[in-house]
């Protein structure tokens, strides 16, 4: 499979592909940083199931606005709030957190936005988020305990952030090409350092998913932290070591499992969500807990500052959409169909242990939990940018 080449970039063929549901989330934050574009490359663009739920949602000006990932605006995410209203919040997507960032800071001012934890200071210090009142949620109660506090949760005595999804970053690999690696006790993000598998190897191209990987595997204390340049150093080295060895740098998920289900590659860095993927094409292949720690990542919503002021109506209207979203049954429905860990303890009592496997799942959540490492922001981002491009560009 020949890797995109971004000097032949079709833009409008990436936006399309936003449109038509191509790449999820996730992916679209690899893509944008993988290329080097800024926010304003990308056209914002709704899908057509986002187009169609904006014409179910309320008329008038009482309806929150829900900045969100592409792929959120399914019914059973607002179930909860349809069910009361009779109709869905207003919303509105977008590719990536950066994206997001520049959108808001340039006056757009939605309700409730959907970034993931490692974002949050950042978002908190431009004065973009308010305080949630776990008061106001019917589901709060139920939300892992684990998953309330994470970094950044509460800031200065406030709640900003309540977790709604969660998944993990480790290794697909290919079971019956690298047999030695089946053995749990032999799994390692090491593999994707393994000359024996040379050009069949795969990385996620971008900071938190890609280069934390190697300060992991380098055994870093905190892998996201490069502030010292002896950490600096040893990423640096160990990417460049591991460079001639992949097939390539990926930007799309859906690229990864073509690839894995050919057997062009052997092991890659994925998101658990693959594991399902390739399993429901019968190809042979299995998710790591890597000894020396798997990448835990999670999303959720946060309420704006931005409508200060707005009607307790409001306010209470934009809680109960958070609160829709991390209901039980939202939470089932993610599991069995993105195949994602979502925050509502109950969730996972309404799928089978059958279809938890399947996804690399545990009926109890923290098992899996408790073996992550959960991303947080990387310091100091600029300049790892600048090392991490370098280090692709063969410097």
């Amino acid at each position: 499979m020949k890797r995109l080449d971004p000097n032949k970039l079709d833009v409008h063929r990436i936006a399309d592909g936003v449109r038509e549901g191509k790449y999820n989330r996730r992916e679209m934050h690899a893509i944008l940083g993988a290329f080097g574009f800024g926010v304003a490359t990308l056209p914002l663009v709704p899908n057509a199931r986002a187009q169609e739920t904006e014409m179910e949602s309320c008329d008038g000006g009482n309806t929150p606005t829900v900045f969100t990932w592409s792929g959120y605006d399914e019914t059973a995410f607002h179930g909860q709030y349809i069910g009361k209203y009779g109709c869905a919040p207003n919303l509105t997507p977008f590719a990536d957190e950066e994206e997001a960032f520049a959108k808001m800071r340039a006056g757009f001012s939605p309700d409730v936005m959907f970034p993931c934890s490692y974002k949050l200071r950042q978002w908190y210090d431009a004065g973009l988020l308010g305080a949630i009142d776990t008061g106001l949620l019917s589901n709060w109660d139920d939300v892992i305990p684990s998953l309330k506090n994470i970094n950044d949760s509460v800031i200065d005595d406030k709640r900003i952030f309540v977790p709604m999804d969660w998944g993990q970053t480790s290794v697909t690999f290919r079971t019956d090409l690298a047999p030695e690696y089946v053995d749990e006790e032999n799994h390692t993000w090491g593999i994707l350092w393994d000359p024996n598998y040379t050009g069949r190897l795969s990385m996620i191209d971008s900071l938190i998913d890609g280069v934390a990987v190697a300060g992991i595997y380098g055994g870093l204390e905190n892998p996201y932290d490069l502030s010292d340049p002896a950490d600096m150093e040893l990423v640096a080295s160990l990417l460049r070591e591991q460079l001639p060895l992949l097939r390539y740098y990926a930007a799309s998920m859906s690229d990864v499992e073509q690839s894995m289900a050919s057997g062009e590659l052997v092991a890659a860095a994925t998101w658990n969500a693959s594991v399902l993927e390739l399993r429901n094409q019968g190809v042979p292949v299995a998710f790591m807990n890597p000894k020396e720690g798997a990448m835990t990542w999670v999303c959720g919503f946060t309420r704006s500052t931005m409508n200060d002021g707005e009607s307790d109506e409001m306010i209470v209207k934009a809680h109960e959409v958070i609160d829709s979203f991390i209901s039980s049954e939202a939470g089932a429905w993610e599991i069995v169909n993105y195949g994602y860990g979502h925050s509502n303890a109950k969730a996972f009592e309404m799928v089978s242990d059958e279809e938890l496997d399947a996804r690399g799942l545990s009926r109890n959540p923290d098992d899996l939990l408790s073996s992550g490492i959960f991303q947080i922001a990387m310091t100091p981002e600029d300049q790892i940018q600048i090392m991490f491009e370098e280090v692709k560009a063969g410097l």
